[in-house]
């Protein structure tokens, strides 16, 4: 009996056409996501994003919501840089450390190092960004995401 059931499973997982698990998706739309901010292009930007997310990020005033949160980010974040003397941000990332999703929202961590120049001087700091996914009208939508880390250091 033992081997019958041994041999139906084999055979179920050999027969079954693999998958995408359910996060794979959501977590190949934050890294397109990532790769398109990093290349400049903001309309990408905007049109990842939810009706109504909810963005929180480590620059007054922390926390952006509503439909035009993504827009009032970038006005706020280049506000911050500009202060700061910041130039050629970058956010460079790695494999999810995790991703869960049941087909309707995915949760994502991943790590991160955020790459900047201030004063001219190169900088950078470690973190991750963590992202809450909606999945509707055929593609996975950000509903919400957050960056954390320390402040960025000079280079060595």
């Amino acid at each position: 009996m033992k081997l019958v059931l041994l041999s139906a499973t084999v055979a179920l997982a050999f027969a079954t056409p693999l998958q995408a698990a359910p996060a794979d998706d959501a977590v190949k739309a934050v890294e397109t996501w990532l790769d398109k901010f990093n290349a400049g292009d903001m309309d990408a930007f905007y049109a990842g994003h939810a009706p109504n997310a909810v963005l929180i990020d480590e620059f007054a005033p922390y926390m952006w919501t509503g439909k035009d949160a993504p827009r009032a980010w970038a006005e706020a974040f280049g506000a911050d840089a500009k202060s700061q003397a910041i130039t050629d941000p970058r956010m460079d990332h790695g494999a999810p450390s995790r991703a869960e999703s049941d087909g309707k929202s995915a949760y994502i961590i991943v790590p991160t190092v955020y790459h900047i120049k201030k004063g001219g001087k190169p900088m950078s700091a470690k973190g991750s960004m963590t992202f809450v996914m909606s999945h509707g009208d055929g593609s996975w939508k950000i509903a919400s995401w957050t960056y954390s880390a320390a402040p960025p250091a000079p280079d060595r």
